[in-house]
């Protein structure tokens, strides 16, 4: 068979010779066709009906492999990255790919978000070949799923990704006909030595043995981190920062914490929060907030969005609000709150994940001839103040050095109509009805051009335990009860559609098990949601239910020297992937030494196997503590965390106060459930448990 490869990334073709031999066998009539029909999920959705003969992630697809004699054609791409959708168009639009992707390899596709476990074993293969974490990730296997070679599928080049398929598909292709045995053992070989490094450098961390001032001398480092000169947060990547927001205003109402780094942490939340709140990060348009930004400002934002993300921008905004008094924060939090319910709600109570393609980054820029089109002279000329828009365009040369974008606007809200209105003496309830219109209309407009997201989304646990958490912090800043009654009643139904007997599931009655079975990361997103629902309710089943998460969590993850990611029964890569720190979002481990403390401040510690692990500061936090930020926020709860302990008659006053303390940091129970200390409470009394572990009478709350 003849194999075409496309030179460099330009789509010139080039003729090569045959690869000699007999590359690949026959494979039965199953792998002859695209088998992701009823998968649940963005990435299976969106290539269901590919010509590429997808297989799912199971071991019944390495079994095709194996039986015959070909290689795992492995992709993992996540839903939340939106530009797979092209990579995976330029893919199938070419049929010399296809037909090598069909004919010589079993073709899976892996959703890197559903198959934890594989998002983070991209990440460790990619640092095998000395890049940071680039998805989608195009991995060569042995049917006994050993990585043989690996490459980042680019797009940042039209048909770059075609190229480096062919480029690869060659190199492989010599080595497979050559020696398939060598293939075997040398993979497996190096398998077996990347088990061996993993546990080494697990086994080798150095641990903090005084949690308390590391985790401060950690938060102090963060805080140095951000220059108020440049405005630039030295380390902080393209994702949105919610990881720092949610350390700083932690560490600004710790009052075990010294004053001046607690008056420092909310300095700098403060500047952080001016700059985002008015960049183009948030969408003026709809409400929503974008994930990650293009380039070192926040003028250019990726254009891509999912609702897991957003309702954990959610609670970084409202507790920062808190801190800080900046009430913007609070309108853009409400703001995205009410997005996220317009945009994603599945239809039962519960959230779909999102991540819909939204179009090219054109079609989310405007410019002044555009607009000039769609508004009135009035709308236009308030819209081109409030939103920071000019007529040669806005994007910083640092961010479109090659003025790709010529002319082209991101758009933020730079300014409220009323504040324009009030700096011109003109009316300001005219002013907000002139910039309503505008907005409505150029929403309208965007709509139109943009590429709308397939209907039939399912609910996902991930991104519904992560919304019933914002609704806890919602109803904690506002009083509002209505939050307070959607956390309560999205979490009974989670709780019943995503449970399988104790255990959980990403979506519901999902298969397969490899797939869609729970890991640990939805474990503890679980915890986090019953532990902020009992919070702000101080409903004792809350408690329990978290009590048993913790549990299943313990006999499915606690592996002797680690926290495991993936159940061992649907683990088929047989690597000791354990979700240490920050990559894209909060890690395992962070989320799970949050709950932990909890648990624990309420006599509830996790079992010994699970504590061993959860309650580990990694000294590397202090050095990068932006990747660190949620274990840094587990080790400053567990260290001067406060408790407060409610007799059986607490009156409505104390229990509404109580409910809206901070959900991290400040921790409340019934009496009788802390066995740390002996606490004699009255009936109607409060205790309040310092950093120290003393007990001290509290008559009233604020």
């Amino acid at each position: 068979m003849g194999i075409w490869v496309l030179a460099g990334c330009g789509g010139e073709e080039t003729r090569i010779e045959e690869i000699p031999g007999k590359f690949s066998g026959d494979v039965s009539a199953g792998a002859q066709e695209n088998r992701l029909g009823g998968l649940p999920g963005e990435i299976y959705r969106s290539q269901k009906d590919s010509a590429i003969y997808w297989q799912p992630w199971t071991a019944e697809s390495l079994k095709l492999a194996k039986d015959s004699n070909r290689l795992v054609l492995a992709v993992v791409a996540l839903p939340q990255q939106s530009s797979f959708y092209r990579i995976f168009r330029e893919l199938e639009k070419n049929p010399e790919v296809v037909d090598q992707i069909n004919n010589f390899y079993v073709p899976v596709l892996i959703d890197g978000d559903a198959a934890h476990e594989i998002g983070i074993l991209s990440a460790i293969l990619c640092a095998e070949i000395g890049i940071g974490p680039q998805l989608p990730l195009m991995i060569w296997m042995t049917p006994d799923a050993n990585p043989v070679a690996w490459t980042p599928l680019t797009s940042s080049q039209k048909n770059a990704s075609t190229a480096l398929f062919s480029q690869s598909h060659v190199m492989v292709g010599r080595t497979w006909t050559d020696d398939p045995s060598y293939v075997f053992k040398n993979s497996s070989r190096d398998q077996k030595n990347r088990r061996r490094r993993m546990l080494e450098r697990m086994d080798n961390r150095e641990i903090s043995v005084d949690r308390g001032n590391d985790a401060t001398r950690a938060l102090r480092q963060l805080t140095s981190l951000y220059d108020p000169a440049s405005r630039t947060f030295d380390e902080a990547g393209g994702l949105f920062p919610s990881g720092a927001l949610d350390l700083f205003a932690l560490g600004a109402r710790m009052e075990a914490i010294p004053d001046s780094l607690r008056e420092k942490c909310r300095m700098v939340a403060g500047y952080l929060l001016d700059d985002l709140i008015s960049s183009p990060m948030f969408d003026p348009l709809d409400g929503g907030v974008f994930s990650s930004r293009r380039g070192k400002s926040w003028a250019l934002p990726g254009f891509y969005r999912d609702s897991a993300t957003q309702a954990s921008i959610v609670n970084s905004l409202l507790d920062c609000f808190e801190v800080t008094g900046d009430k913007r924060a609070l309108e853009r939090a409400m703001s995205v709150l009410d997005f996220i319910e317009r945009k994603y709600a599945a239809g039962n109570g519960l959230f779909t994940l999102g991540a819909d393609s939204t179009g090219s980054t054109d079609r989310w820029l405007w410019r002044e001839d555009e607009i000039k089109t769609i508004l009135t002279g009035e709308e236009m000329e308030l819209w081109m103040q409030a939103t920071g828009m000019k007529s040669m365009g806005n994007l910083p040369s640092e961010v479109d050095p090659l003025s790709k974008y010529f002319r082209a606007n991101s758009i933020a809200s730079v300014k409220s109509p009323e504040e324009i209105a009030e700096g011109k003496g003109g009316d300001t309830a005219k002013a907000r009805e002139l910039y309503e219109s505008a907005r409505r209309k150029l929403l309208k407009v965007r709509d139109e051009r943009m590429d709308q997201g397939k209907a039939g989304a399912r609910a996902n646990a991930v991104a519904t335990f992560r919304v019933i958490s914002a609704y806890a912090s919602a109803y904690r800043i506002t009083g509002d009860n209505d939050f307070r009654e959607k956390a309560v009643s999205t979490l009974e139904k989670a709780k019943a559609v995503f449970s399988n007997g104790p255990e959980l599931r990403l979506y519901e009655d999902s298969d397969p098990d490899s797939i869609f079975a729970g890991r640990a990361f939805l474990y503890s997103l679980a915890l986090q949601a019953s532990l902020d629902v009992a919070a702000i309710t101080l409903d004792e089943a809350w408690l329990m239910w978290a009590d048993d998460l913790a549990t299943t969590t313990a006999e499915h993850f606690g592996a002797a020297e680690y926290i495991a990611e993936c159940p061992p029964d649907v683990d088929l890569v047989g690597l000791p992937i354990s979700d240490l720190r920050m990559l894209f979002v909060e890690s395992t481990t962070g989320l799970l030494g949050m709950s932990g403390a909890r648990l624990a401040a309420l006599g509830r510690p996790f079992l010994e196997v699970l504590e061993t692990h959860a309650v580990k500061l990694p000294m590397a936090s202090i050095h990068r503590p932006l990747v660190h930020t949620d274990l840094l926020q587990a080790a400053l709860i567990r260290e001067f965390g406060i408790t407060y302990i409610y007799g059986a008659e607490i009156s409505a006053e104390s229990k509404a106060a109580l409910s809206r303390k901070p959900l991290k940091g400040v921790n409340r129970g019934p009496e009788g459930r802390n066995h740390t200390i002996r606490i004699d409470v009255g009936p109607t009394e409060i205790l309040l448990i310092g950093p120290d572990n003393k007990p001290v009478s509290v008559k009233e709350l604020d």
